[in-house]
C-alpha cells in the first residue's frame, strides 16, 4: 500500500485529532513493503488503541512488523487485549514493557501455555461471579484462597495446567466454590453464629483436623448444590480439572474419602460416603438435604473415633480450589456489613418519621410514664421507648407484617422500609433496636429544633410563602388556563445519613472512572485551519496559495493552524420525580444516580442544580430545593439529597416551567433540563391522560423557545407511547432496568454535552 494512502487512512481513523506528520510517517513507513492484508490488519486496530493512548498506538505500529515474524494476524487482537489490560491496570510504562518484551512470553500466553495471571483474567472473572451471585462481591489477591463473604481472595496467578483455558476454568471453580460456601450458609449466616463455629473447632484436640473435616463435608454440600445450579460449569470441571485431580490420588484412607468424594460423580460419591456415614446422613448429603449443623454433628462424631496416636494432620486435606476457612475475617466482615445495613435502616426510618405530620411525630416522642422496665429500650438523647418484633419467623411466615413500635405507638412502615427490615432480619436473625432508636432520636431532635425555630418539615423559601402562579395548557380549547397552578418552593430538611458514603463505596470503581472521564471533558481542543497566526503551517492552505500565485491570483495570508481550546459553559438542572410511584428501589436508584452525577460534575465544573417535584392538585404543586446552581456541593446538599423521598403525584408542567424560569436568567452557551421520572405526568384531579401529556409538551416547547434543551430519562415500560410526543425524537431515553440507572446516567450526560 502506498505511503500516501496509508497516511490518509490513518488520519481518517484518528480524526478529528491531527497528529504530528513526522510521527505518523515514521511508524507507517515500514508498512509500505507489507502486503495489503497486513496493512489492513494494522490500520484496523488503530481505532481500538488510539482513543486509549496515542503513545501506545505508535508503539503498536512500530513493533507490529517485527512481531508478525512470530505472531499470526489472528493472534494480534489478543496481544492487543493483554496490552490494553495492562495499560488500564498498571499504566503506560507497564504496557510498553510488555509490548517490547520477548515475544516468546506473548506466545506462551496467546497459545495457552504457561500460568494465567489474575491481571488478565480478572476483567472476565469479576462480572462472572457478580452475575451468578447477584451481589457486589469483590476479588482480591492472596496466597491462599478464602472468602470473608464480601471478598473472594485468590492467587495472583494460576498454573494448574499448561493450557490457559483450563487455568481460567480453575479460577472460575475457586470463585464458584467460595460463593457456594456463602450461599450454602457454611459460615452460619451471622457474626455471632460464626463465632460459635470458631468456638466449636477450638473444642477439639486438633482444631485443624476438625476444621478440615467440616470444610470437606460442606464442600460436598456445595458440589451437590453446584451440580444443580451450574451443571455446565461442573461438567467442564469434571472433564478438565476433577479428572486430573483424581489421577493425583495415590491412596484413599477412610477420612480422605471425604476429600475424594468432592471430585467424583454422584454414584461414586454415594459409595465413598457409605464407608464413613450412616445411610440417612449419606442420603441427606447426596440429595442436597444436609445442613451445616449436620456437618458439625458428623465432624464431632468422626473426631471422637480418631486414635490419639495417629498423625491427624495427614488424615484429611483440602483441595486448593476449596481454599481455607478464615472465620475471623468472616466475623469482621459480618460486623461491618451489619453496621452499614443498620445505619441504612436508621436513615430510612428517620426519613420516614420526618414524613409524618408534626402532631404524629410529637405523639411518638412523648415519654411513657407507665413503661415497664422489662419492655423498654431507651437509647436516644430524648426520652423514648423502642420495641420491635416480627409477626412469625422469616422461614414460617415470610409475608407476615413487620411490627415496630416507638413509645407504645405502632408505626406503619412503607414498603421499602419494611422490605429492607425483613432483609436485615433474615441476614442477621434480629432487628437492630439501637438503629431504630437512633432514627427516632434524629427525628425527635429535628422536631425540637423546629419548635425552637418555628420551621416546618420542608422549609419554604421566601419566594414560596404565597406560591407562584403558572398557566396550564388545555388542549381541548387550544389555550392556556391563566394562573391555574400554584407552585410552592420548599427546601428539603437535611438528614444526616450514611447513604452518600455507602453509595460511593458501592460504586467505588465506577466513581473513579467517571471522575477521570469527566476531567478529560473539562476543555475541548480542536484545530482551526486557515488562520493568519497559529501553531503550525496549514499545508492545504499553503498549496492553494502557491497555486493561486502562479496562476496570477492574489495569494492568501491565512496559512496557519491554531489549536483552540473551548472552555465548557454549561448549566443544567436535574428535575427528580418525587411522586409516590417512586417508592422503593426506584427512589434509591434515582438518589444513587444523583450522587454519582454530583461527584463527577464537581470534577467537570459545569454549573448544575438539583430539584425535586411533586404535589397534589393544582393548588399545591411542590418544588423542592436540593441544590441551587451556584451552591457548593457541601454537607447540607448531601443531606438534602439523602432526604429525597416519595411524596404524592406527578404534575410535571409547573415544575418544568419553574425550571425554565430559573435557567432563563443564567448566562451559558448551553442550558439543559434533565428530568428523571418513572412514569407519565399525572395528578389527583383531572390532570391525567391526554390533558397532562399535552400540558407537559407545551411546557417543554416553552423551554425550547427560551433556548433551553429538555431531556428526559424514564424507566416507565410504556414510555414509548407518549414520550416521543412530549419530548420529540432523540430527546428522551428509556432505561429498562432501574438498577442500570446509576451507571447509565453519567454516560447519557456525557453524550448530551460533548
Amino acid at each position: 500500500m502506498r505511503p500516501a494512502t496509508l497516511a490518509k487512512r490513518f488520519y481518517d481513523l484518528v480524526a478529528p485529532d491531527i497528529p504530528n506528520e513526522w510521527d505518523v510517517e515514521e511508524v507507517l513507513d515500514p508498512f509500505a513493503d507489507e502486503s495489503e492484508a497486513i496493512c489492513e490488519a494494522a490500520l484496523g486496530h488503530v481505532p481500538v488503541i488510539w482513543p486509549v493512548s496515542h503513545s501506545l498506538c505508535y508503539d503498536f505500529l512500530r513493533l507490529l512488523p517485527k512481531a508478525l515474524r512470530t505472531l499470526s494476524i489472528e493472534q494480534v487482537p489478543r496481544w492487543i487485549g493483554i496490552t490494553l489490560d495492562l495499560y488500564e491496570t498498571k499504566g503506560l510504562r507497564a504496557a510498553q514493557r510488555f509490548m517490547q518484551d520477548d515475544l516468546k512470553e506473548y506466545l506462551a500466553k496467546l497459545d495457552g501455555s504457561g500460568g494465567l495471571p489474575l491481571s488478565i483474567a480478572g476483567k472476565q472473572l469479576l462480572p462472572y461471579i457478580r452475575g451468578i451471585a447477584r451481589d457486589d462481591l469483590r476479588i482480591a489477591v492472596s496466597r491462599q484462597c478464602f472468602t470473608d463473604t464480601k471478598t473472594i481472595f485468590v492467587p495472583d496467578e494460576i498454573s494448574f495446567s499448561e493450557n490457559i483455558d483450563e487455568n481460567f476454568l480453575f479460577y472460575k471453580l475457586i470463585l464458584t466454590f467460595q460463593w457456594g460456601f456463602i450461599v450454602c450458609n457454611s459460615f452460619l449466616s451471622s457474626p455471632n453464629k460464626t463465632r460459635d463455629l470458631v468456638d466449636f473447632f477450638q473444642g477439639f484436640a486438633s482444631p485443624h483436623l476438625a476444621s478440615s473435616i467440616y470444610q470437606n463435608l460442606e464442600s460436598i454440600r456445595v458440589r451437590v448444590f453446584l451440580n444443580q445450579e451450574l451443571p455446565g460449569l461442573m461438567r467442564a470441571a469434571e472433564k478438565h480439572i476433577f479428572s486430573k485431580l483424581r489421577d493425583r490420588f495415590h491412596k484413599i484412607s477412610p477420612l480422605s474419602a471425604l476429600q475424594f468424594a468432592i471430585i467424583v460423580n454422584k454414584e461414586d460419591m454415594a459409595a465413598l460416603l457409605s464407608e464413613i456415614l450412616n445411610s440417612n446422613d449419606r442420603n441427606a448429603f447426596i440429595t442436597g438435604q444436609a445442613s451445616p449443623h449436620d456437618s458439625m454433628r458428623i465432624t464431632e462424631a468422626l473426631c471422637q473415633d480418631i486414635k490419639q496416636e495417629q498423625d491427624t494432620e495427614l488424615l484429611v486435606k483440602t483441595f486448593s480450589f476449596q481454599g481455607v476457612f478464615k472465620l475471623s475475617t468472616v466475623v469482621t466482615a459480618g460486623k461491618i456489613k451489619e453496621q452499614q445495613m443498620g445505619e441504612e435502616l436508621s436513615d430510612l426510618m428517620a426519613t420516614h418519621l420526618l414524613s409524618l405530620s408534626k402532631k404524629e411525630l410529637a405523639k411518638l416522642m412523648q415519654e411513657d410514664q407507665d413503661k415497664k422496665s422489662g419492655n423498654i429500650l431507651a437509647e436516644s438523647d430524648i426520652s423514648m421507648i423502642v420495641d420491635s418484633e416480627f409477626a412469625g419467623t422469616a422461614k414460617e411466615e415470610p409475608d407476615a407484617p413487620l411490627l415496630v413500635t416507638i413509645n407504645n405507638q405502632e408505626i406503619d412502615l412503607p414498603p421499602e422500609l419494611e422490605a429492607f427490615s425483613k432483609t436485615f432480619l433474615k441476614e442477621f436473625g434480629h432487628l437492630p433496636a439501637k438503629f431504630i432508636s437512633s432514627a427516632a432520636g434524629k427525628a425527635g431532635k429535628l422536631m425540637l429544633e423546629q419548635d425552637i425555630t418555628g420551621s416546618t418539615k420542608t422549609e419554604q423559601t421566601p419566594e414560596g410563602n404565597a406560591g407562584i402562579f403558572y398557566d396550564e395548557w388545555d388542549y381541548r380549547r387550544q389555550g392556556y388556563r391563566k394562573n391555574w397552578c400554584t407552585l410552592h418552593c420548599k427546601s428539603l430538611t437535611p438528614v444526616y445519613s450514611s447513604f452518600i458514603r455507602n453509595t460511593l463505596d458501592k460504586y467505588h470503581g465506577l466513581t473513579i472512572r467517571l471522575r477521570h472521564q469527566f476531567e478529560m471533558m473539562r476543555s475541548q481542543e480542536h484545530f482551526v485551519k486557515r488562520q493568519r497566526e497559529g501553531d503550525d503551517i496549514d499545508f492545504d492552505a499553503l498549496v492553494e496559495s502557491i497555486s493561486d500565485t502562479k496562476a496570477g491570483l492574489p495569494g492568501s495570508d491565512r496559512l496557519f493552524i491554531r489549536l483552540q481550546r473551548d472552555e465548557r459553559d454549561i448549566a443544567v438542572l436535574f428535575l427528580v420525580d418525587m411522586s409516590n410511584s417512586t417508592t422503593g428501589w426506584i427512589n434509591r436508584a434515582l438518589k444513587e444516580s444523583l450522587v454519582l452525577m454530583a461527584e463527577a460534575m464537581e470534577v467537570l465544573g459545569d454549573r448544575y442544580g438539583i430539584y425535586g417535584f411533586s404535589g397534589m392538585r393544582r393548588s399545591r404543586c411542590e418544588f423542592f430545593h436540593v441544590k441551587h446552581l451556584e451552591e457548593s456541593y457541601g454537607d447540607k446538599v448531601k443531606e438534602r439529597l439523602t432526604s429525597i423521598t416519595p411524596s404524592e403525584y406527578t404534575r410535571m408542567g409547573p415544575a418544568i416551567r419553574h425550571a425554565t424560569n430559573i435557567l432563563q436568567d443564567v448566562d451559558a452557551k448551553a442550558r439543559l433540563i434533565i428530568t428523571l421520572t418513572d412514569g407519565k405526568p399525572e395528578d389527583y384531579d383531572d390532570y391525567k391522560g391526554q390533558y397532562a401529556i399535552e400540558d407537559t409538551r407545551h411546557a417543554l416547547l416553552e423551554a425550547k423557545t427560551a433556548d433551553i434543551h429538555p431531556f428526559c430519562i424514564t424507566i416507565d415500560q410504556e414510555a414509548k407511547e407518549y414520550m416521543k410526543h412530549m419530548y420529540g425524537p432523540a430527546n428522551y431515553i428509556f432505561i429498562d432496568d432501574v438498577r442500570k440507572l446509576p451507571v447509565r446516567m453519567p454516560e447519557i450526560y456525557r453524550a448530551l454535552t460533548c
